[in-house]
C-alpha cells in the first residue's frame, strides 16, 4: 500500500472537486477514495483531457515533479484534467488511465524518476488497451529497465549522462538507483545539458513543454 505523503498538495482537478462539493483539494486518503469512487460514476461528459505527473522518489518532501504542474494549464488548456501522484500509487494511476482511456479523450503522461519508470513499466503496460498520446520520462531511474510501448504515440526521454555529471548528492542518489540513460525504445532521446537530476522543471521547460504542443498538434490535425 502506498504511504502518500502530498495530501498537502493539489493531487485532482480543482473543477471536479469544487463541482463535486469536495473543496479545493483532497486531505486524507479517505477523501481521495471519495473522490476516485465519484469519478468513476460520474458521467462521461464531465471528465476532460487527462494528463498525470508522477513525482520519484523523495517528491512527496521536495516537489520536484510537482512543480511543473504551475506550467500546465497554460501549456494544456482549460480542457484537460490535470493530476498528481506519487511513484508507488501504481493502482491509483492504473485507475485513472483506464477511467479516461476509456473515452475519445487526449492522454498525456509526464514521470520525472522512479515516478518516470513507474509510469513506463508498471502504469502504461497495465493498460494495454489504452492509447497514450504521449509519455515524457525525465531522467527515469529504476532496477528494471524499459519495455516496448506499441500503445505510446510519442515517448521523449530526457536523460542525463552520468560518466559526464558531477558527483552531486542528487546525482549520485540517481546513480545507486540506476537510471535507464538513453531509452531505445522512446521515440525522441534529449540530454539535459545541466546535468542535474534533481531539475525536474528544468527539463521539462526545456524539452517537455515543445515536446507535448507538437503532438497535441499532431493530434489536432488528425
Amino acid at each position: 500500500m502506498a504511504v502518500v505523503l502530498s495530501y498537502r498538495w493539489r493531487r485532482n482537478p480543482e473543477r471536479l472537486l469544487r463541482s463535486w462539493g469536495m473543496g479545493g483539494r483532497v486531505r486524507s486518503s479517505r477523501e481521495e477514495k471519495r473522490f476516485l469512487d465519484r469519478l468513476d460514476d460520474a458521467p462521461d461528459n464531465e471528465l476532460g483531457n487527462f494528463c498525470l505527473v508522477m513525482g520519484g522518489f523523495t517528491d512527496a518532501f521536495f516537489g520536484r515533479a510537482y512543480a511543473i504542474l504551475g506550467d500546465l494549464p497554460a501549456l494544456l488548456g482549460e480542457d484537460f484534467d490535470i493530476y498528481y501522484r506519487e511513484y508507488d500509487e501504481i493502482a491509483a494511476a492504473r485507475r485513472l488511465l483506464r477511467r479516461y482511456g476509456g473515452l475519445p479523450r487526449r492522454l498525456v503522461l509526464i514521470g520525472h524518476s522512479w515516478g518516470a519508470s513507474s509510469l513506463a513499466r508498471d502504469v502504461v503496460p497495465a493498460c494495454r488497451s489504452v492509447r497514450v498520446d504521449a509519455l515524457v520520462t525525465l531522467d527515469p531511474v529504476g532496477v528494471r529497465g524499459p519495455l516496448f510501448l506499441p500503445q505510446v504515440r510519442r515517448w521523449l526521454n530526457v536523460y542525463v549522462p552520468y560518466d559526464k555529471a558531477a558527483w552531486s548528492r542528487e546525482n549520485n542518489i540517481a546513480r545507486l538507483g540506476r537510471p535507464w540513460e538513453f531509452v531505445r525504445q522512446a521515440s525522441v532521446n534529449r540530454i539535459f545539458p545541466p546535468l542535474r537530476h534533481a531539475d525536474a522543471r528544468g527539463m521539462f521547460r526545456a524539452f517537455g513543454e515543445g515536446f507535448i504542443r507538437l503532438v497535441l498538434l499532431e493530434r489536432g490535425e488528425r
